[in-house]
């Protein structure tokens, strides 16, 4: 009934929109992706070098306790989005089309930002940011299924890296941003350049069509979508709903955890979470007590993590040419002694700084370079579950579930990076924290190894892990 009525709207609509052909082509809704991600990240991150000041002026939080808060609103965010990411995989995967709940998440966020914007209490400033985990859920989980089904498979790799390069550009340019603007125009300043950012945002969601939608006004404009054609379709389409409709309703996330590729990516997802999160938390405040700089310093000291973020596509490329393994595990094993040498960097002299803006550098690298093979990896894990058994995972192939559970990785991360990040520099020092982060990449870097499909593996990578 549901394709009956689309074909029918279709029909009396015959005239195409304007530009249908550029809003509805892969550029366009990459660039619309990319620019949705981007904006959630960009202001999930801008207020960091901000908090610690505005909740000492505008929550009477005492100076000792900023970092304890900033970590606590930190973690606010990201508990929300780890609890709605699955919930919003299904939702989206259930959805008639991927452009409603992805333009749900722009409204979300731009509450949120108005809450934020107005508060003057710890309680709205932990309202502010449970909205804005929400939001980032919804969005997340909605832009990675949209690109998936705009992309081929042979460059999902590369896609996924521009999307990549957007969380991770966000994430880490956001400080740097806030940093300056809030050093040159105030607290207000902050959101109006948000809401700008919110208005460009809105406009390319708006303009941009799924192709899906596409294709009809394509069959439409070409006469292929007379009467009789419609009811054929419609007749179709309703058996194929009818029997399909057991598996197409199934919640299959727990199916796609026994996976092990979907298991081993996820973990390194969350790792990563908890790596940005982990200096989000700390490395403005260091830079402030050990350096004595100012906000706008503390937002600068990101930009050498955020520069590599930009070559995230690269890094896609050569996943996709190269496979998953090598990157991956070369990446988390390097990475150990990296950020273990940051305990070197303590004192406020040329040449610590100096270290510690090459190791920030060093560290963005390795970072990004394996983040694109993790949600290459679920996708191929998705395809050999739907190949050794047609249908399990309905019709869009449970591509909203497949991210939504790894950007719950991530954001479990983001959740308890304050605590291997915040909470232990604030009890046992700098040096401490880059101990454990260090350990905790050489201990993901072995499990690395089993990433891919071996050769001779391929029956055994469309089974589940554990059999029940």
């Amino acid at each position: 009934m549901r394709a009956l009525l689309t074909s029918k709207a279709i029909l009396h609509n015959r005239q195409p929109p304007w530009g249908l052909k550029l809003r509805s082509s892969t550029a366009f809704i990459v660039a619309t992706v990319w620019m949705s991600t981007f904006t959630d990240f960009l202001l999930y991150a801008m207020i960091v070098p901000v908090m610690p000041t505005a909740l000492m002026t505008r929550a009477d939080v005492e100076y000792d306790d900023r970092e304890y808060w900033v970590s606590v609103l930190l973690m606010c965010e990201a508990g929300t989005a780890l609890i709605f990411c699955p919930i919003f995989g299904y939702l989206v995967d259930r959805a008639r089309t991927r452009q409603l709940p992805f333009f749900g998440a722009l409204i979300l966020l731009a509450g949120c930002m108005v809450i934020l914007h107005i508060s003057h209490s710890l309680e709205l400033f932990v309202i502010g940011r449970l909205f804005q985990g929400c939001a980032g859920a919804l969005m997340v989980v909605a832009s990675f299924a949209l690109l998936n089904d705009s992309v081929p498979q042979e460059r999902l790799g590369q896609s996924i890296g521009y999307l990549g390069s957007a969380i991770a550009s966000g994430f880490l340019l956001g400080p740097f941003m806030g940093g300056i603007v809030y050093h040159t125009g105030g607290y207000d300043a902050v959101f109006y350049v948000a809401y700008s950012i919110i208005a460009i945002d809105m406009g390319m969601r708006v303009a941009m069509v799924e192709k899906q939608v596409a294709e009809r006004w394509d069959r439409n404009s070409s006469g292929e979508s007379n009467e009789q054609n419609t009811r054929a379709e419609s007749s179709t389409v309703c058996k194929v709903q009818d029997q399909a409709a057991p598996r197409t309703k199934r919640f299959v996330m727990f199916q796609i955890l026994r996976q092990r590729r979907v298991l081993i990516s996820s973990w390194a997802l969350l790792v990563q979470g908890i790596f940005l999160s982990a200096f989000d938390a700390t490395l403005s405040i260091f830079v402030e007590s050990r350096y004595g700089w100012s906000a706008l310093g503390m937002g600068l000291i990101f930009l050498p993590m955020a520069i590599p973020a930009f070559f995230e596509p690269l890094f896609g490329f050569i996943t996709d040419r190269f496979g998953a393994r090598l990157m991956a595990f070369s990446c988390f094993l390097l990475l150990c002694p990296v950020i273990i040498c940051l305990r070197f960097a303590e004192t406020d002299s040329t040449p610590h700084i100096a270290l510690l803006i090459t190791l920030l550098f060093v560290i963005g690298i390795f970072i990004h370079a394996c983040a694109p093979a993790m949600y290459v990896e679920t996708q191929l894990a998705l395809t050999a579950m739907e190949s050794a058994e047609p249908g399990l995972l309905g019709s869009k192939g449970a591509v909203a579930q497949g991210f939504g559970l790894q950007s719950m990785c991530q954001f479990a991360g983001v959740f308890f990076g304050p605590l291997g990040g915040g909470f232990v520099e604030y009890r046992f020092g700098w040096g401490v924290m880059s101990a454990v982060l260090g350990a905790l990449a050489a201990l993901t870097a072995m499990p690395m190894l089993w990433l891919g499909e071996r050769h001779g593996d391929a029956d055994e990578e469309r089974q589940p892990l554990f059999s029940c």
